[in-house]
């Protein structure tokens, strides 16, 4: 194991009434991320939500696709390589399917657009090929990690 550096903490409330809607708040964030159903997870689930919203496994792909961007932006900008938004962006798919009768992110692809300087091109192409070892994002879940539960029940 490493040395502790955080512990992310957040607090996780279901909406009431509103079927598959979820709150969770990010400790030292005010406002809450909503998550519930779309497309083609509310019709795995055989939901129709009153409101359609990223369900949790978008989060993940978009955490993963914000991460590795970010971790490429890094590498172009110390090979002087500028990435603001109009030189660099990522389209990023998750691809979820049922396996085992859960609906599971199977790969995310992600698709780099890099506007380089004239002359850069080769130093650009060394980034992609080396960013996703220094993404802490890509990395936590390529190793997988411990996921633990426990429930503290009380009658009322």
């Amino acid at each position: 194991m490493g040395e502790l550096v955080h512990i992310s903490r957040v607090k996780v409330y279901k909406e009431p009434g509103k079927g598959k809607v979820k709150q969770a708040y990010i400790e030292g964030f005010p406002a809450p991320i909503r998550m519930g159903v779309h497309g083609g997870i509310k019709t795995f689930y055989g939901v129709e939500p009153e409101e359609e919203l990223p369900a949790t496994l978008d989060h993940v792909v978009a955490a993963v696709g914000c991460c590795l961007t970010g971790t490429l932006a890094g590498a172009l900008e110390a090979r002087a390589i500028p990435s603001p938004p109009d030189k660099l962006y990522a389209e990023v798919e998750g691809y979820i399917e049922n396996v085992d009768g859960k609906p599971l992110i199977t790969r995310i692809h992600v698709k780099y657009h890099i506007k380089v300087p004239k002359g850069k091109k080769a130093a650009a192409q060394r980034a992609v090929d080396h960013h996703e070892k220094n993404c802490a994002v890509s990395q936590s879940i390529r190793r997988g990690f411990a996921i633990e539960w426990e429930g503290e029940i009380e009658e009322e």
